[in-house]
């Protein structure tokens, strides 16, 4: 897989283990470097998006938090140029792409303002900068 700068939203099984980056975390340290503008890697691999948002009260409420806080930085993020990996367990495209959840599916363009293309199988892509 060609990865280019910015978001990307893959299911575990459509990666092999040598398209993933040496730099891991998981989302709550992403976030908490991006809101405290801290060290963070150019590739960067950042596991358990999917259980974040499917163990919120309210996963509305908490995509929003987190499309508020990749707009608040994104001057950070575009200085720093980093390629993110975000691996769940699932994704599926419908007529948005969704984190399959119990209750109702998560829409990830909640997240990323509605700029996450299908690069493949399982495999979304969103620039930086989602709100242009």
């Amino acid at each position: 897989m060609n990865f280019d700068i910015g978001y990307h939203v893959v299911a575990r099984d459509a990666l092999s283990h040598e398209d993933m980056f040496d730099n891991e975390m998981s989302v709550v340290e992403f976030l908490r470097r991006i809101d405290q503008r801290g060290n963070l890697p150019y590739n960067v691999t950042v596991h358990g998006l999917d259980a974040y948002l499917q163990g919120a009260e309210s996963p509305e409420e908490l995509c929003s938090f987190i499309n508020r806080l990749f707009s608040e930085r994104v001057n950070f993020l575009l200085k720093k140029n980093p390629i993110v990996q975000f691996v769940v367990d699932d994704v599926e495209f419908w007529d948005e792409p969704v984190i399959p959840n119990d209750d109702e599916d998560i829409n990830l363009n909640m997240v990323f303002q509605g700029s996450l293309e299908p690069e493949g199988p399982s495999w979304h892509y969103s620039r930086l900068n989602i709100t242009s």
